[in-house]
């Protein structure tokens, strides 16, 4: 095999693999993570069943690398948000959407990260093996949000940014629960600026 033909074939099995993986995001926020299988990726990838096998060796290492891969999408979130963070160009509302759109369902309905990462930390009592990549999820978008906080004015973010975070997460369960018409974005909006005044009072 030439060089070039096996430099095709490695880029046709990594895109093989990436759709695996991106399937396997929509299996578990359309159905539960519960419901991943090698069948149920490959079929939602257009995939012959064995194919999932071939590029991973359990259902447990497809999942992980489904999570991984939405901890690489709030990396480029957290890069994104840092770079205007230092910017020192950030406003009380340029704050909150951007906090709002790392993690928030409310930003992005038709996104499966946000289901998928909720079903991952619900998931990890059961699955202790995913504790690692969900973690990892988690701190960088804890450092994100306290990065922003910092370059907002606030000496001391870390409490601010879990009150935050939690926020968010508590409206996105809600939103996940019991969804309404247009979101409820604006309601968290306003209490992420509350809790914001309350660290920052406006001149």
């Amino acid at each position: 095999m030439t060089e070039e033909r096996r430099k095709t074939r490695y880029a046709r099995g990594q895109e093989r693999r990436d759709a695996l993986v991106d399937a396997a995001i929509g299996v578990i926020g359309t159905r539960g993570l519960e419901r991943v299988s090698f069948r149920s990726v490959a079929d939602a990838a257009g995939f012959p069943p064995s194919t999932t096998s071939y590029f991973f060796g359990s259902v447990g290492e497809l999942i992980d690398a489904a999570i991984t891969r939405i901890a690489e999408n709030v990396t480029a979130k957290v890069a994104a948000l840092l770079d205007v963070a230092h910017t020192g160009g950030l406003t009380r509302d340029d704050l909150a959407d951007a906090i709002m759109d790392l993690v928030s369902l409310l930003s992005s309905p038709a996104d499966d990260d946000s289901l998928v990462q909720f079903e991952a930390y619900l998931a990890v009592r059961r699955r202790p093996e995913l504790a690692d990549s969900v973690h990892r999820i988690m701190r960088m978008i804890e450092e994100a949000a306290e990065a922003a906080l910092g370059a907002f004015g606030i000496a001391e973010p870390q409490l601010p940014a879990r009150h935050f975070l939690a926020l968010i997460d508590g409206y996105t369960l809600h939103e996940i629960a019991r969804p309404t018409p247009g979101g409820n974005r604006a309601e968290l909006k306003d209490a992420l600026l509350r809790a914001l005044d309350s660290y920052v009072p406006r001149a």
